[in-house]
């Protein structure tokens, strides 16, 4: 007779834990080593070209000729040597950075530009295919006002607000059936809240879920409470199904307001809050707002992100073949 294993399934848990852990780590070190070794390419190469200033065709001939006998893309030599000719300092290179993230920051010539993506990234974990999405959103040029204030340094400074939230959160993770209300939302996401940290970005800690407060003799309930120590401050999420409605944006107010005066401590900023709808309704979020849009933010999440050929439809054009 099979003797029963007591806590076995937790010992799963774990090896399942350190192993992906492991080759989490593996990948990192893995791509560390192929960052270092690219710039030391590029590095070489550059110094190849310094010895035949005069020929200004040499670069091409000599990439040309190196793809051959070398196995390369003639596409990643080029980018080697830009990779050299934008950080001639390889200890300049964030280490958080993958050799996919360096890709998307090789069309920005602006240094100033550069260290700000390079922050996001950092900052928000962002995958290169987010970065490609906010370099073509021009994010950079949305936060100018701001970016004067980027200090040279590597050292902490505080976050705004507005630069924590995204427009659009990514829920493809969940696993939700065609059926399901805010309270499966809920679970689904706390059910996998690594991952909705990763989403969320760097500086979140999850506080909470169904937080009770009383007013008025009257049990409200907060969805989720989260705490970014990079504000730092509370921050309230209330989750809604199906696309944004105004009277979303007064219980949030009055939650905020509930914490700000019961709940918030002296050395922290007034808490913030951010509604997770469906769909968002630009102008029904910026006309319901109005002075409130540095407190509240309203953001959509997408279980399911749009196929490139539903893109193209949606923008009028065919899609290739």
């Amino acid at each position: 007779m099979k003797q029963k294993l007591t806590g076995y399934k937790h010992l799963v848990e774990d090896m399942r834990f350190l192993l992906g852990k492991a080759r989490t780590q593996a990948y990192k070190a893995v791509d560390n080593i192929r960052v270092q070794t690219y710039w030391q390419m590029g590095e070489r190469i550059a110094r190849e070209e310094l010895k035949h200033k005069g020929r200004a065709a040499y670069s091409k001939e000599i990439v040309k000729k190196l793809a051959v006998d070398l196995g390369f893309s003639r596409v990643v030599l080029y980018r080697v040597l830009q990779f050299y000719k934008l950080y001639p300092i390889v200890s300049a290179v964030p280490r958080q950075l993958a050799w996919t993230h360096i890709v998307e920051l090789l069309s920005i010539n602006s240094v100033t530009e550069r260290r700000f993506y390079e922050a996001c990234v950092i900052r928000n974990a962002w995958s290169s295919r987010e970065l490609r999405i906010q370099i073509k959103g021009k994010l950079f040029a949305k936060k100018g006002k701001k970016l004067s204030q980027i200090k040279e340094s590597t050292s902490l400074v505080q976050i705004m607000p507005d630069e924590v939230f995204k427009d659009s959160y990514n829920f493809e993770f969940l696993r939700l059936g065609n059926f399901y209300n805010e309270n499966d939302l809920e679970r689904a996401l706390l059910s996998d809240f690594e991952q909705l940290l990763f989403e969320f970005g760097e500086y979140f800690s999850l506080a909470g879920r169904q937080k009770k407060i009383i007013i008025d003799q009257q049990v409200h309930s907060v969805d989720l409470e989260f705490f970014n120590r990079g504000i730092p401050c509370i921050v309230l999420v209330d989750l809604k199904l199906g696309r944004f409605k105004s009277e979303y944006v007064g219980q949030m107010n009055k939650y905020l307001n509930y914490y700000r005066e019961n709940k918030k401590f002296p050395w922290e900023k007034d808490p913030i809050g951010l509604v997770l709808c469906g769909e968002r309704g630009i102008e029904e979020a910026h006309y319901a707002l109005g002075k409130l849009a540095n407190r509240i933010f309203v953001a959509e999440y997408k279980l399911k992100l749009p196929s490139a050929k539903e893109i193209v439809s949606k923008l009028g054009g065919k899609p290739r073949s």
